[in-house]
């Protein structure tokens, strides 16, 4: 997909002048910021010169890498700001796999404290051997109770609804 041939211009970039973690932060800046007050909207507006764009970037945002900017701008160029969020996402995976990392949620009921956090984080180590799992717990209200576990697109369904709804198609 098209987002990933930019993440992955811009990981290449990163790795190359030693700027991984600064493009990740950059990211993070713009994934607060850019839906305020309808920039991206704004920033995404075909009746709108790139010029302007450009400037526009270039002053809410001149406290990011310069590097970083310029990649905005080749978006603009381009007509894919609105692809900014799934750039950052591909990019994130990229930079996890550098660094030997597996991105894993847990979906729960109710935020899950540090202790049980901590137990399925060790666990998860053990299956994923030498991978350093970076874990995020995500609540889902309509659990009933039990996990799901998600890494690489792969589930594994402990919840209580996942069961008694298995239960329900065998009678």
């Amino acid at each position: 997909m098209v987002e990933d041939e930019y993440a992955y211009a811009l990981f290449e970039l990163g790795k190359e002048n030693n700027k991984l973690e600064i493009f990740s932060e950059n990211f993070v800046t713009i994934s607060e910021t850019i839906t305020i007050d309808n920039f991206l909207s704004i920033l995404s507006n075909a009746s709108i010169k790139r010029s302007t764009k450009k400037e526009m970037v270039k002053n809410v945002y001149h406290n990011l890498d310069e590097d970083f900017i310029y990649f905005l701008y080749v978006l603009i160029d381009h007509s894919r700001i609105n692809l900014i969020f799934k750039i950052s996402d591909a990019y994130k995976t990229l930079v996890l796999t550098e660094s030997n990392s597996l991105k894993a949620s847990v979906v729960s009921a109710y935020k899950l404290n540090n202790k049980a956090l901590n137990k399925i984080e060790a666990l998860l180590e053990k299956r994923y051997e030498g991978k350093n799992i970076v874990l995020t717990n995500i609540i889902d209200e309509s659990l009933i109770g039990g996990i799901k576990v998600i890494v690489n697109n792969e589930a594994l369904d402990l919840s209580l609804k996942n069961s008694l709804d298995r239960l329900k198609d065998s009678v």
